[in-house]
């Protein structure tokens, strides 16, 4: 009776596990990807089927020409976007998941990528660059791997591979063995199972399969092209004294669980083999179906507060742009950090003024003497202080820095180079007009 006990424990937490994997993975997908995995799942898993003859009235998405212009909706430079660089990837994510001194760590481990998406210099090189322990670094670097793309600033293919396995499938310890102590006999399975006869030759199979699903280098998807089409997750509406956000959901196929193999798996003639693998398909649709409702029900909530809290930077510009971080959001909305973080990734609104990464609405806190500024305003008060400087005398960083300090705001010389650079303007001496 305790034997029996404990199995249904042990399968219940696989249950749990395999659905919850699926409802997080969904949180991280664009609309575009969303849709795409949808209808894939619907081909491959016998659970799911499309919900059709949807009357009108439950359909969520609203007549949108009513609040856009038709032609402008229709333009493609309205779903044209510049294709984010791994840098600027990294060092998002970077701000939302790691405080200081970790994040500091974590920004020079992103700065030390070779084209690979490996790590070009030692942890200890970067420990003596900063004055922190190895073992610091090598924390961080731990943490960083397990950031989008999956296996950055690994140190061999290897590595990265286990990084990745371990986030696309949970974790493994048999592949774990295999890809860190015989990652190069991957190609001869046979050898595999000649080395590991512990492991059942179809285990074996099924880990090579999926291994050869993964990329040797996590930066390969990362290449330096300059557009890509995107289509808005979020639809906001400015109201005038409020503002409505629809979760955009056109094109995304409705689903319900079948009943025909809901029936076969209750069948106690089925081989365990094909019961485990009904199971696990069962799992995976059930985590779907409750992804595609808390991934709508979530980004709902967080896109509210943010247009709420940022009303000024929607309706005026970026200059209004309130400081914003991570961990305020979590706090308001209910949600763990981690959540919110899949939630902002790689996500778009779409606004009056235009399409703009969720992203956009978060930014670092500086203080002045009256509070604190957002990141954002500062880089605005810079490139408006270039914009007007003598071009005959521009203004060095350091006489930046002595201005907005001057403005009440403490900002180091080197914070004024950094953002200058992030916002393409040259230095002062490339900038300066002789007469």
């Amino acid at each position: 009776m305790l034997k029996q006990s404990l199995q249904l424990k042990l399968q219940n937490k696989l249950v749990l596990t395999l659905s919850l994997k699926q409802q997080l993975s969904l949180l991280l997908l664009p609309k575009l990807q969303l849709e795409e995995t949808i209808k894939t799942e619907l081909q491959e898993n016998p659970f799911l089927e499309e919900i059709s003859n949807i009357q009108p009235e439950s359909e969520p998405i609203k007549d949108f020409a009513k609040y856009y212009d038709e032609e402008e909706e229709k333009s493609i430079y309205n779903r044209l976007a510049y294709r984010p660089s791994l840098i600027d990837m990294l060092e998002f994510q970077i701000e939302l998941e790691f405080e200081e001194p970790e994040k500091t760590v974590a920004k020079e481990i992103a700065g030390n990528l070779d084209s690979r998406g490996f790590l070009a210099v030692s942890v200890e090189e970067i420990g003596n660059r900063l004055g922190v322990s190895p073992e610091l670094v090598e924390s961080v670097r731990q943490r960083v791997m397990r950031l989008e793309p999956a296996g950055i600033a690994s140190t061999s293919v290897a590595e990265s591979i286990a990084v990745q396995y371990a986030e696309l499938f949970g974790e493994d310890e048999q592949a774990e063995k295999i890809i860190r102590n015989s990652f190069e006999l991957v190609a001869h399975p046979e050898k595999l199972k000649n080395l590991y006869p512990d492991i059942p030759e179809e285990q074996i199979d099924k880990i090579v399969c999926r291994i050869k699903t993964l990329k040797p280098y996590p930066a390969f998807d990362y290449s330096d092209e300059p557009v890509q089409f995107i289509e808005p997750d979020i639809f906001v509406y400015d109201l005038g004294n409020s503002f409505e956000v629809v979760v955009n959901e056109s094109g995304i196929p409705k689903l319900k669980l079948t009943t025909a193999y809901r029936k076969l798996i209750s069948d106690k003639t089925l081989p365990e083999e094909t019961r485990k693998f009904l199971e696990n398909k069962l799992q995976m649709a059930l985590g779907i179906i409750k992804g595609i409702e808390q991934r709508r029900e979530n980004l709902k909530k967080i896109t509210e507060f943010l247009v709420d809290y940022q009303a000024d930077f929607v309706r005026k510009g970026k200059e209004y742009l309130k400081p914003l971080i991570l961990k305020d959001v979590a706090s308001q909305v209910g949600l763990h950090e981690s959540t919110v973080s899949r939630i902002v990734s790689s996500k778009y609104v779409q606004l009056p003024s235009g399409i703009l990464p969720l992203k956009a609405f978060f930014s670092t806190r500086l203080t002045s003497s009256s509070g604190d500024i957002s990141a954002e305003k500062v880089k605005y008060m810079i490139a408006q202080l270039i914009e007007n400087e003598d071009k005959t005398r521009p203004l060095s960083d350091q006489k930046i820095a002595q201005i907005l300090k001057e403005k009440g705001i403490n900002v180091a010389r080197r914070t004024v180079a950094k953002y200058r650079e992030q916002l393409n303007i040259p230095d002062s001496r490339t900038r300066r007009i002789r007469k």
